[in-house]
């Protein structure tokens, strides 16, 4: 009977290993033709270990790579594939938004206050943290929110959007390894397509300081 059981588990063991292993090889296949496609740095890792990807796609740096994560029961590790897109400008002082699995971090930054945004776009799950809740309102227009709401409800993936006096960052955490390299070209070029809506001239910025309290 203990000889069937240690069959059984080794062999599901052994089928868990080959599959990831497939996932894996897939996801660094796809990955390397992307870089290459868009003249990114690629690092392959080692064979077992997740590949990383990092470049510059117009006014945006991007990065991709692997984050462990505990699962719901803190009994296991899973792992995630992470998306980073930065614009180093300044967009608006102090100012963040993100899904339900990002507020502990969001509720953890200094200085900034819950946030209500007035649109019925902005549904239950959806968090924002402002540090002046006047320059949050005048940003806050409806074409931000639209694109702000499409950057969270990002399919399968948990979002949040960090804004400040130098740069906006969006971070995207999905349980898809992104072994398509089309699919990664369709992602980034929506993404940076919404990140484009979240800019700010330097007039609006001038308007923002201008709401700072005394």
């Amino acid at each position: 009977m203990w000889i069937f059981l240690w069959v059984v588990l080794s062999a599901i063991l052994l089928g868990s290993t080959l599959w990831s292993f497939q996932i894996l090889r897939r996801q660094k296949q796809a990955w390397e033709i992307y870089a290459k496609s868009k003249n990114f740095t690629y690092k392959a890792g080692t064979t077992m270990g997740p590949a990383e990807m990092s470049g510059v796609i117009g006014d945006y740096k991007l990065s991709f790579f692997t984050v462990e994560k505990p699962s719901d029961n803190a009994r296991s590790t899973r792992y995630l594939t992470a998306v980073e897109i930065e614009l180093t400008e300044p967009v608006v002082d102090g100012g963040v938004a993100g899904t339900k699995e990002m507020l502990p971090f969001m509720q953890s930054l200094q200085g900034l206050k819950p946030f209500k945004i007035e649109s019925p776009l902005w549904e239950e799950g959806l968090f924002a943290f402002i540090r002046y809740e006047a320059i949050g309102k005048a940003y806050f227009t409806q074409d931000r929110i639209e694109a702000a709401v499409s950057l969270l409800k990002t399919r399968n993936a948990d979002a949040i959007i960090v804004f400040s006096g130098q740069q906006l960052v969006l971070r995207l955490e999905t349980s898809d390894p992104m072994k398509d390299s089309a699919k990664i070209d369709k992602i980034v070029t929506r993404a940076i397509g919404l990140c484009d809506k979240l800019r700010t001239t330097p007039e609006q910025r001038k308007e923002y300081v201008a709401l700072k309290p005394e």
